[in-house]
């Protein structure tokens, strides 16, 4: 009877200290695969991505670099694959491209979160964190109409196939439609202020007349005022995108009429991204970020001299 009653209090206090001892964290794996890491938008994302993990240490955090290489970023989420990832978030440099991979990501049981840019085949996530390109666009519309009222300009495109640029123009067409506002030249400059100075140079010569441009992002505005500078035009306007910290300045300098502030996804997406891994959903699945008109009216509002973007 007394090694029963014994055999019993150790089961209880064996049960007991089960009970009461703290449960181990849980730890992840996140993979981001980013179009190219040497924009600005990109190097602040990554601060941001950084100070984030500091303060998730169970959370191991990849970060490849797609070099604005379609292949490449194939390449890298299947590396990211490889290092058994428990969720993708991707930002699509060509969205068209990653289709397949991104099917075999969610055959492989991996979920998949875009952010900043909207997928080809929206089917294979289970959210998205964007910003809302087609109105930020209308935006940059609203901001020509204001600009020059009416007249011949041009157009520096994003990369071919990237849905933002692509959503961005479509929003600037859908405000400028009816309003007597022509374009006469719409060509890719990738982003890029260097090639935006070179594709440029050449619209200009060949296009003197022209009021406007609109540049799909701040990087070729910055290249396009780099050669309006060198020609010595002060009469032709400048609208571009993202609302970055040289971009701001030279809105307030009054060397560009005005740009659309995006918001950066992180940490939003990462937190999104844990939210899913720890309940397997999402309480608010698509986020979509309202971008901000800038011209010098409130530029100083929103600039920072000591951000990265």
């Amino acid at each position: 009877m007394k090694r029963l009653v014994m055999l019993g209090l150790a089961l209880f206090l064996s049960i007991g200290l089960t009970a009461c001892a703290p449960k181990e964290k849980k730890t992840y794996v996140i993979g981001i695969s980013q179009p190219f890491m040497g924009h600005p938008i990109r190097k602040a994302g990554q601060i941001l991505i950084d100070a984030w993990a500091k303060e998730h240490p169970e959370v191991t955090v990849y970060v490849t670099d797609g070099q604005l290489n379609a292949q490449k970023q194939i390449a890298d989420i299947e590396d990211l694959m490889v290092k058994q990832v428990d969720i993708l978030l991707v930002a699509a440099h060509q969205s068209a491209t990653l289709v397949g991979v991104l099917r075999e990501v969610k055959a492989a049981g991996i979920p998949i979160l875009p952010f900043d840019r909207v997928l080809t085949d929206a089917s294979v996530q289970v959210g998205s964190v964007i910003n809302d390109e087609f109105t930020g666009g209308q935006m940059c519309g609203e901001l020509m109409i204001q600009a020059i009222g009416t007249g011949d300009i041009a157009v520096l495109e994003g990369p071919a196939g990237n849905t933002g640029a692509i959503l961005r123009y479509n929003g600037f067409l859908n405000a400028i439609a009816g309003k007597g506002i022509n374009i006469v030249t719409s060509q890719v400059a990738n982003f890029q202020r260097v090639q935006a100075v070179d594709i440029f140079e050449n619209i200009l010569q060949a296009n003197p007349t022209i009021k406007a441009v609109f540049a799909q992002n701040d990087e070729m505005a910055l290249g396009v005022i780099q050669v309006l500078e060198a020609a010595g035009r002060t009469d032709i306007l400048v609208v571009g995108y993202d609302g970055q910290k040289d971009a701001m300045e030279a809105v307030i300098a009054g060397k560009m009429f005005g740009t659309v502030r995006k918001v950066i996804e992180f940490p939003a997406a990462l937190d999104m991204a844990l939210e899913y891994l720890e309940t397997g959903k999402l309480v608010d699945p698509n986020v979509f970020l309202a971008p901000i008109k800038i011209t010098k009216d409130n530029a100083s509002q929103y600039y920072d001299p000591n951000a990265v973007f």
